[in-house]
């Protein structure tokens, strides 16, 4: 399988590093998984997935708030966006986790609210979908943004709630893309994670 994954990105010193957290370095060892890590530099970007002979997932990961007003957080914003049209165009695979499912739903003209405790916190989320096999599943979240009912971007199918509605999981009603809110990344077994997967490949 080949993944690729866009990466974060802060100032580091007297110039900028893009980096991905070892939980998805971790994950990707273990299941033998070859990835590409796109840098937000446009150009580089761009060539980066003009080279890539095959890939059959993208994922935008966590990190950081959608709307911060820093010139590496729009950086980043239009590195993502770039790739999110790419996956639609080419018709590959998208993963948003946390702050990747508040830009997919952006993209497709929802919005965001503020919420409160979902900062490293384990949460109880209901399910609306089959494919967990089970109604009820505690997860992380590292959230501050959240998405509600009213606030959906079009064609998003909500696959999973918290207590207050929030929506902690989603499905195009078309295209193969998911967006998760919590982190599957950062639990040991993956089962989860690898269940998304599977899904998002199925159709592949």
């Amino acid at each position: 399988m080949q993944i690729l994954i866009s990466s974060n990105f802060r100032k580091h010193y007297d110039t900028y590093i893009d980096f991905i957290d070892h939980y998805w370095l971790n994950f990707f060892n273990k299941k033998k998984i070859d990835f590409t890590l796109l840098p937000n530099k446009k150009k580089l970007a761009l060539q980066k997935i003009k080279n890539s002979k095959k890939i059959d997932l993208i994922i935008i990961p966590g990190g950081s708030d959608v709307f911060k007003e820093d010139k590496l957080s729009k950086i980043r914003f239009d590195i993502e966006n770039l790739l999110i049209k790419y996956s639609i165009k080419k018709k590959i695979p998208l993963l948003g986790v946390c702050r990747g499912m508040q830009l997919i739903n952006h993209y497709y003209g929802g919005k965001l609210i503020k919420v409160k405790n979902h900062m490293k916190i384990k949460s109880k989320i209901f399910l609306k979908d089959s494919m967990f096999k089970k109604k009820l599943m505690t997860v992380k979240c590292y959230h501050n943004f959240g998405i509600n009912k009213s606030n959906l971007g079009k064609n998003l199918k909500i696959k999973a709630v918290d207590n207050n509605s929030n929506i902690e999981m989603f499905e195009h009603k078309q295209k193969n893309i998911i967006g998760v809110m919590w982190h599957p990344e950062r639990e040991s077994n993956y089962k989860k994670l690898e269940l998304i997967f599977k899904r998002l490949l199925k159709n592949k």
